[in-house]
């Protein structure tokens, strides 16, 4: 990953800023010194408190640059994260960030979920759908909580109110890779 503790340390920073009410955030130095950070990518900023997901927050397709992308994602996932209470300063003191850099989605072509299953591989692929106005995307990560192609993809299709026992016809579905780093408190 590109100069992770860099990364990470933007994702902290951005936390801290909500936290004090205060910029220390200095983009415009930062860029000058990684000017890689104004190219855009798709990520995700995951928190753990005690091994525990406590917020998550990211895009699958780039937004605008990783650099702004990792600070709106990383407090989204402290602060809005409809599934937490907003993070306090106490956690934040033991929290764990993980940041995962996605590679460009790639656009799967299936007929049955049998087909679909051939092309997606456990453990390495993170999983993106769309139907509608719905989405939902699972990290490779998920695969360790849901193993199997069936939970992974029934839980993944619950997400957009959709069962795996009736496809829509016009489901899109994609997988992604990451490279991803966590830090420590």
């Amino acid at each position: 990953m590109m100069s992770a503790p860099l990364l990470l340390q933007i994702a902290r920073d951005s936390i801290v800023e909500v936290l004090e009410a205060n910029r220390i955030i200095n983009k415009a130095d930062i860029l000058h010194a990684h000017p890689i950070l104004n190219e855009p990518l798709a990520c995700f900023v995951t928190l753990y408190l005690e091994d525990e997901l406590r917020g998550a927050s990211g895009c699958v397709r780039p937004e605008s640059s990783l650099l702004d992308t990792i600070i709106h994602h990383a407090k989204i996932a402290a602060f809005q994260d409809p599934r937490f209470t907003p993070l306090s300063t106490s956690e934040y003191l033991h929290v764990q960030i993980e940041l995962s850099l996605l590679t460009p989605l790639h656009h799967l072509t299936y007929s049955t979920l049998s087909t679909l299953k051939e092309q997606i591989t456990p453990m390495q692929d993170g999983v993106y759908v769309q139907h509608a106005q719905k989405e939902s995307a699972f990290l490779p990560q998920v695969w360790q909580q849901l193993e199997s192609f069936e939970s992974f993809f029934t839980y993944l299709l619950k997400e957009i109110d959709l069962s795996p026992d009736a496809l829509p016809a016009d489901l899109q579905v994609y997988t992604f890779q990451i490279e991803k780093e966590q830090d420590e408190p």
